[in-house]
């Protein structure tokens, strides 16, 4: 997940920004970073978008819209399956 280009080639470009994170994405790496205060994570698209569906569902049980999945969560792997 590092990028072709020099590190200081890449331009990430921000996509978002609230009051406690901000998401960047680098064309260059094709790598999503996730800033939350003093803290970045660096994702792979696909890891990305697995990470919002979970954080979705969490909010929507969180306020009562769906229920708790009864089995415990699989991990998703690079390789873009379950670990």
């Amino acid at each position: 997940m590092s990028c072709p280009a020099k590190a200081s080639s890449c331009a990430p470009v921000t996509l978002s920004r609230g009051p406690v994170a901000r998401v960047d994405h680098c064309p260059q790496c094709n790598v999503i970073s996730i800033h939350l205060g003093a803290t970045s994570i660096r994702l792979e698209p696909a890891a990305y978008e697995a990470l919002w569906g979970t954080l979705s569902h969490a909010l929507r049980v969180l306020r009562g819209l769906t229920e708790a999945p009864e089995a415990a969560p699989t991990m998703w792997t690079s390789s873009g399956g379950s670990a």
